[in-house]
């Protein structure tokens, strides 16, 4: 175990370089300079690659699952370097100068990506999505040779055990149950402000929300970008970014969701976190935390109630606090995913889900994208897009060669429906517990029953241990219903 350990941490040492690396480009770095940058990073990289697939790296992980050692392990760390074996015996198949050049390429196309929404410009960014879903489809058949369904194999990387199968029916039942909602809805109107923020300003709220829900800023660092993100160099390093483009209200959103992300970060067992490269893959069940703090806990009305005059100046606002929760409520189709309410969320997420899915199944192409992309949004959400930025070239995903992560998002969410009614069970009125000031209560059960256990279930396990059930719909559906059916009041 001390040599596994040793080995590990040099592994460890260059994520930690090329991280570092990849933060620097997106907050602070000159963009001159971004072309040597990912040269480096490209090095380093692949130099970690090396190390990770090893002959010497596999005979230290059998050995060790073999050794008197792994049998007075934790079951989460059994379960960790069994997942480490699997994942080396995939990687291992993967060329080291082919892996090179696609990251390389990942990080070109996303500088272009950036371009091509800048100038509102799908074309722009057309050659390198091809290159990026040709190298990626390259990426997994090495990595799944006796692959059956390659988008499958993708969904597993992000959510082990996660396969069209179980989505398919939970994605139907919401669009059966919540687009007739959507036609339904009220319009209210959404305040438009003239308030500006100097990053700082937008700095010392964000830091302020976070020590609020739990996360620990001395273990943080916060960065301007046009993405919100978060990362995590190591336990005692987590970053998150987030943009200054964005209406206030999108802002305190956006720092609550990411933060939710943090604290799942910062609170990993010590037993697992005691593994230098350790990482989640369980993005599903990341996402439910960082959506369940942004909307089941932030929309609510009580979350303010105890610290909107402490953060009402930082806001620059001259709003009651309701009025306030009225507009973190809006419920109304939007063309923007990162800014969409929480309800009309989920057809942003079902939209991409399905293009990634016919992409990889081959029942579309790359040419009739912005024409299937502007169709859905228009079959789902009655919305017309008026450009290729405000379409298929908002969200950084692709770029990055990051396909199989978006049904994460709407997965967590409907964990987040069954949280609720849970905790609601566990640890008395939720609504009490905001209003009260005690949202750290909340936070810590979280720490204690999800968080410390890291990657070690997946979204459907930690339903089956928490809940007694596998993922359901309904609790979503009904939560959704009983907030936005008929209801004037939108700050339950």
């Amino acid at each position: 175990m001390k040599k596994l350990l040793e080995y590990l941490q040099k592994i460890a040492d260059l994520n930690y370089i090329a991280t570092l690396m990849h933060w620097e480009m997106d907050t602070i770095a000159p963009k001159a300079s971004f072309d040597y940058l990912i040269e480096v990073k490209t090095k380093i990289e692949l130099e970690a690659f090396k190390l990770s697939t090893s002959q010497e790296f596999k005979k230290m992980l059998e050995e060790t699952i073999t050794s008197q050692e792994y049998q007075s392990l934790s079951f989460a760390e059994q379960t960790y370097l069994k997942s480490l074996l699997e994942s080396y015996n995939r990687e291992s198949l993967v060329p080291a100068d082919f892996y090179a050049e696609y990251t390389a390429l990942c990080s070109k196309a996303n500088t272009i990506w950036l371009e091509a929404k800048e100038k509102k410009d799908y074309q722009i960014f057309k050659p390198y999505l091809a290159k990026v879903i040709s190298f990626t489809k390259k990426y997994y058949t090495y990595k799944y040779p006796n692959s059956k369904n390659l988008y499958n194999d993708m969904l597993n990387e992000y959510e082990k055990g996660l396969t069209s199968d179980l989505i398919d029916p939970l994605f139907a039942e919401i669009k059966k149950e919540l687009i007739p909602l959507i036609k339904q809805l009220k319009p209210i109107n959404k305040i438009e402000l003239n308030q500006t923020y100097t990053n700082e300003e937008l700095l010392s709220i964000a830091k302020t929300l976070l020590e609020y829900i739990g996360f620990s800023n001395d273990r943080g660092a916060l960065g301007i970008y046009p993405h919100g993100y978060t990362c995590k160099l190591n336990n005692n390093d987590v970053r998150i970014t987030f943009a200054n483009n964005k209406s206030i209200f999108d802002h305190v959103c956006t720092v609550i969701h990411e933060g939710g992300h943090g604290i799942f970060e910062q609170n990993i067992g010590s037993n697992l976190s005691q593994f230098p490269i350790y990482d989640i893959d369980k993005y599903a069940l990341h996402e439910s935390q960082s959506r369940f703090f942004e909307n089941i806990l932030g929309r609510n009305l009580n979350f303010w109630l105890p610290i909107y005059d402490k953060i009402k100046d930082k806001l620059k606002l001259d709003l009651s606090v309701e009025d306030f929760v009225k507009q973190l409520n809006i419920a109304k189709p939007s063309l923007i995913r990162t800014e969409a309410d929480e309800l009309t969320y989920c057809f942003h997420i079902i939209l991409r889900y399905e293009i990634e899915k016919d992409l990889f199944n081959n029942q579309i192409n790359i040419d009739d994208l912005p024409n299937i992309w502007n169709k859905k949004m228009q079959e789902y959400l009655n919305i017309t897009v008026p450009n290729d930025s405000l379409g298929l070239l908002q969200d950084v995903h692709w770029s990055q060669g990051s396909f199989g992560y978006f049904p994460s998002y709407l997965l967590g969410s409907i964990f987040d429906g069954m949280l609720l009614e849970h905790l609601n069970n566990k640890l008395g009125n939720i609504n009490t517990l905001l209003k009260e000031g005690r949202i750290k209560e909340i936070t810590k059960y979280l720490n204690q029953n999800i968080h410390q256990y890291g990657g070690t279930y997946n979204i459907n396990e930690v339903a089956i241990r928490l809940f007694n059930q596998e993922l359901t719909a309904k609790p979503l559906i009904n939560y959704f219903k009983d907030k936005y059916q008929d209801k004037a009041n939108l700050t339950k």
